[in-house]
Formats: structure tokens, sequence, C-alpha cells
């Protein structure tokens, strides 16, 4: 699972650099998403954070032993985009002690979190 999720990462990075100057570089940080994520007026920085966390739950997808149970299960109607990025800004704002980790390894701390099997 892990190398999906660096695939991503390093899949998405470059790319947000170019359209956006204020989005982290690779490595982000927990930190660096809860100061990009939390401002709605960004569409920008927005967009980076609603694609950011997609390409992790995808990579989780696409890693994810399928023989064994799952641990994130999303409602069968979906769930809007700003209200999970809401949701986990608040949820990882909670936990310093997350903010020095990369986001996509507290992502998927948070995803089972609030969408438990």
């Amino acid at each position: 699972m892990k190398k999906y999720l660096a695939m991503i990462l390093m899949a998405v990075s470059p790319l947000a650099t170019s359209f956006a100057q204020n989005v982290p570089g690779s490595g982000v940080t927990t930190q660096a998403m809860i100061d990009l994520c939390k401002s709605r007026t960004d569409i920008e920085g927005q967009t980076f954070c609603y694609g950011f966390g997609e390409g992790v739950y995808q990579g989780y997808q696409l890693g994810r032993d399928p023989k064994a149970a799952p641990t994130i299960c999303l409602p069968p109607k979906g769930v809007a985009r700003d209200e999970v990025l809401a949701e986990f800004i608040k949820w990882a704002m909670d936990r310093p002690q997350y903010h020095q980790e990369k986001a996509a390894v507290t992502i998927m701390r948070f995803l089972p979190v609030r969408f438990p099997c």
C-alpha cells in the first residue's frame, strides 16, 4: 500500500505546484495541509486538498488486499467532499501530535475513524 501512496503523492505534487504557488511541495506535512485546506476562499488550495485526499483514498483502494476486510467504508450514497475536508481539518487540528507527519499518513488515520466498516 505504501508504494501506491508514494506513487500518487509523487504524481500529484508536481502538478499541484504548477497550478498554485501556495500549495505544499513534496513531503506534505499534516500542518501544511491544515494551513492550506482551512482557507475556504483559496480555490486553488481547495482543489489541491480535494485532489490530494482523493489520491490518498484511491491509493488505499488500489493497495488494499482484496482478500482482507476493508478498513474504510464510505456510505453507499457517497459523502460531500467539503464535509469530509472540514471534518478532517477539525480532526487533525485536535491532534497536534500528527502535525509533523506526512499528510497522507494522517489522512489514513482519519478515514477509518470517520468511515469505519
